[in-house]
């Protein structure tokens, strides 16, 4: 904002004069109420619960390793030297690029009569002092047994609040010198009535400075109006705002923004998506404030940049529903799925069914070829289940070697058309190890109003049955 610019938005006159001081006075408030506001309504609670659900997510998604262990039905002195193993080695994670650990102590507790073990025994408490993760961000996971799903315990995980609250300190200080800036300039546009007349530029120019140092975009737009009547540097560089024959400013950028529709004026923050620069999509916090700016009825809207913090979550939000190694759906997501289909089943009417795949001799596999062979065949298998199926369907893997199909719309005819498609695919690839020949085992089961456990169980018996009637087959 120029300085042109801005005593076209304050015209001077003779009648006003007296009340120069308090106008200029009431503006400079404004402008530190919504940046205030902003930050203390929006943005602080915004990052916090950004950063404690970043925490939780990823403290969750550490702690899978206890379900496998679980899994593995190991002797429980055994077990224990394993949780040690796998919670010493979390403990160790540390955040990119800081390098601070990511979790500073975990406390594990079980029901121990669910795990056939000793009370107690099977308890952890690793990391840093209890008294030492005071302001650590705190999330109970439960810990569900893999087979019953029963809840068997519950990981608390004391997270490291390090960088949010150095992100926090720093936002802090740079919002402090720019509302003492403000609050200097009411501070001297009171004392200096007397001479307002002839330090108007001076204070015009102080002003707009103040509202083109704010370092994040802020534009004032009036509502009758496309374009913006006025914004800062960061909302010109942001929105690649440029200005028109009226003098105003307008962007693709902005145009779809307002025809996406802005919040409300009454402090309403708003994700809201921009057109992409770089290939890849922008996503901002936007809010606005009704305000009046000389008789005329306009909004100071604002905007933050939560490109990054979008893609987190997209990222944290895919890690913790699919697979790390064959990029397939886990358990949990699978398990969520199949409840949603089992719903509109007993809504609509239409056939469901599943297919629960095993690896016959995979063990082998691993003994002979070793453990990178083993996870190259698991990752071959799940590309050969995602070429054999439909969008529609749902690929999973449900644990070791064992992968789950669900196949909406599919009566048991069909999905044994689909089992043996895959069969026959995986026992004809050729391997780059010698001798090496892959065969699956599966089990079908079609939806017939069951619950979900037993409808799994069902076809986990299917698979059972094609292992002992001598695997290479679906049943």
């Amino acid at each position: 904002m120029n300085k042109t610019a801005f005593t076209a938005i304050l015209p001077r006159s003779p009648g006003s004069e007296r009340n120069l001081a308090l106008i200029f006075g009431l503006l400079g408030v404004m402008l530190a109420a919504s940046i205030a506001l902003h930050w203390f309504l929006v943005l602080e609670p915004t990052l916090r619960a950004e950063a404690e659900s970043r925490a939780t997510a990823l403290a969750s998604a550490h702690l899978q390793g206890v379900d496998e262990l679980l899994d593995r039905d190991l002797p429980p002195a055994r077990l224990e030297q394993e949780l040690l193993t796998l919670l010493d080695a979390i403990l160790l994670l540390k955040e990119q690029p800081t390098g601070m650990p990511f979790v500073q102590r975990i406390e594990l507790r079980f029901d121990d009569g669910e795990l056939d073990a000793p009370r107690g025994s099977l308890d952890q408490f690793r990391g840093a002092r209890k008294e030492d993760c005071a302001n650590c961000f705190v999330a109970d996971i439960p810990i569900y047994h893999p087979r019953s799903h029963q809840l068997i315990g519950i990981a608390t995980c004391y997270s490291n609040p390090w960088a949010f609250e150095h992100l926090i300190l720093d936002i802090r200080v740079k919002l402090l010198w720019v509302g003492g800036f403000v609050l200097l300039l009411i501070g001297i546009a009171w004392l200096e009535t007397s001479r307002l007349l002839r330090r108007l530029g001076e204070s015009e120019s102080n002003l707009s400075n103040v509202f083109e140092a704010a370092p994040f975009p802020m534009m004032l737009h009036e509502p009758s109006q496309l374009g913006l009547r006025q914004a800062n540097r960061a909302a010109k560089d942001y929105l690649a705002l440029r200005e028109d024959a009226s003098g105003r400013f307008s962007s693709e950028s902005w145009l779809a923004l307002k025809a996406a529709g802005l919040p409300g004026d009454d402090g309403e923050a708003r994700e809201m998506r921009l057109p992409a620069t770089d290939g890849a999509p922008r996503w901002a916090l936007v809010s606005a404030i009704a305000l009046r700016f000389s008789g005329t009825a306009s909004r100071l809207v604002s905007l933050v940049d939560v490109s990054e913090m979008k893609r987190s979550q997209d990222e944290l939000r895919v890690a913790s529903l699919t697979d790390g190694l064959t990029g397939l759906y886990n358990r949990r997501y699978l398990f969520q799925r199949l409840t949603s289909e089992i719903d509109l089943v007993n809504r609509y009417g239409h056939p469901l069914s599943i297919v629960l795949f095993d690896l016959d001799h995979f063990k082998t596999v691993n003994d002979t070829y070793g453990h990178g062979a083993g996870d190259e065949v698991l990752i071959q298998v799940a590309a050969a289940l995602g070429d054999c199926i439909r969008d529609v369907d749902v690929a999973g893997r449900y644990g070791g070697e064992e992968f789950l199909l669900i196949l909406p719309h599919s009566d048991a005819s069909d999905a044994m058309d689909v089992a043996e498609r895959i069969r026959v695919k995986l026992k004809e690839k050729a391997w780059p190890q010698p001798r090496l020949q892959v065969t699956i085992s599966g089990g079908i089961r079609q939806y017939s109003g069951e619950s979900l456990d037993e409808f799994v169980e069902a076809a986990d018996r299917k698979l059972y049955e094609a292992k002992e009637a001598g695997r290479d087959r679906a049943m």
